[in-house]
């Protein structure tokens, strides 16, 4: 008996694929992957549990009272015998439990990773020292014209900021209560 085609398989013949430069093809739009819809994976793992008791299992091996058989070897040479024998679970499986139910019964902490090589922020303070520190090696960096106009334009700014502040300039003093000038 033919097997009946998938709508998928469908899908693939009638959609030309897009080459790709390692050699292999996709398809145009998408992936085109069809498989479960992951609300019915869901539904199925959901119902497994449910019928098989899964949580009350984490919980006797959380708890442990769970045990399971384990084959092991009595005495030597040609005394020797196996015998199944109930161990229960270890630590480290118990610990295993308890953390599969308390993330799924609390939801797993948020995680915010620690970025540690990544500098501190600078407060405007200090991004405004480190940019006036670095203002004489900018300047010597200019052109001549571009000193003279920058120069121009601060003499310009302190002559309207002691306008502002209602301190007048006399004898070309600078405003700030020093004998420049004179």
């Amino acid at each position: 008996m033919a097997k009946a085609e998938t709508s998928v398989q469908t899908s693939v013949a009638l959609k030309s694929l897009v080459t790709q430069p390692h050699g292999g093809a996709l398809l145009p739009g998408g992936t085109g992957a069809g498989g479960r819809p992951k609300e019915i994976l869901r539904r199925r793992c959901r119902d497994e549990i449910e019928r098989c008791e899964g949580i009350e299992f984490v919980g006797r091996v959380m708890r442990g009272s769970e045990t399971e058989d384990v084959v092991v070897k009595v005495g030597s040479g040609k005394y020797a015998r196996t015998e199944v024998v109930q161990r229960r679970p270890k630590v480290r499986d118990r610990l295993h439990a308890f953390e599969l139910l308390w993330d799924r019964g609390y939801g797993k902490p948020g995680q915010v990773p620690e970025i540690e090589d990544e500098p501190p922020r600078l407060t405007h303070d200090q991004r405004m020292a480190q940019v006036i520190g670095m203002l004489p090696q900018l300047v010597r960096m200019l052109p001549v014209d571009a000193r003279e106009e920058l120069a121009r334009l601060l003499v310009e700014q302190r002559s309207i900021e002691v306008l502002v502040s209602g301190r007048q300039v006399k004898d070309g003093g600078s405003g700030n209560g020093d004998s420049a000038g004179k």
